[in-house]
């Protein structure tokens, strides 16, 4: 049976997954995945931030899918006027990692001048989700494995794990071209 568990988020206000813990983090993920997705969202038509333009551009070598229709994990739809959402999707490789790096912490994956909402799928299923504005993270469908090591890392606690009362994650599902 599938089970998901959310990090903690006492504080609305503190910083999610930070510093040496978002590096393992990123490090975990990357081990347990195959791709990862970011949203640019272009506000009232103004185009993209310079640190957007920067992380499209670095990050392009793995792309493998984009899209635009305004639904992502997490973000089911949204009702933004005058803007534009491209959402993108990565192969995991060490240099693509090194790239996600550059950010301190899960949260900073927020507008208005960062990528947004910052996922990771194993294959085509989705397997962590986050909504970086909300400091809201999911693993969606966490193993003893996955569990064990949001614990040791301080990220959540076991006893939050839950079992879905329905499959409304598989929504997150993105079919994912392969080489």
């Amino acid at each position: 049976m599938d089970r998901a568990i959310s990090f903690n988020h006492d504080d609305q206000y503190r910083d999610l997954c930070t510093g040496a813990v978002y590096r393992r983090f990123l490090d975990y993920a990357f081990s347990r995945t195959d791709f990862f997705m970011l949203v640019y969202a272009n506000y009232d038509g103004k185009g993209y931030t310079k640190i957007m333009k920067s992380f499209l551009q670095e990050l392009k070598p793995f792309q493998v899918k984009r899209r635009c229709d305004p639904s992502w994990p997490g973000t089911p739809a949204t009702d933004c006027p005058n803007t534009t959402y491209k959402i993108v999707f990565y192969k995991n490789c060490a240099q693509a990692k090194e790239i996600l790096g550059k950010v301190d912490c899960l949260s900073a994956w927020t507008r208005p001048f960062y990528p947004q909402d910052l996922a990771f799928f194993k294959g085509n299923q989705c397997w962590f989700y986050s909504v970086g504005h909300e400091r809201i993270a999911e693993i969606i469908h966490a193993t003893d494995e996955d569990i064990s090591f949001l614990e040791e890392n301080g990220l959540a606690n076991r006893e939050d794990a839950y079992t879905p009362k329905n499959n409304w994650f598989d929504t997150y599902n993105e079919v994912i071209p392969r080489d």
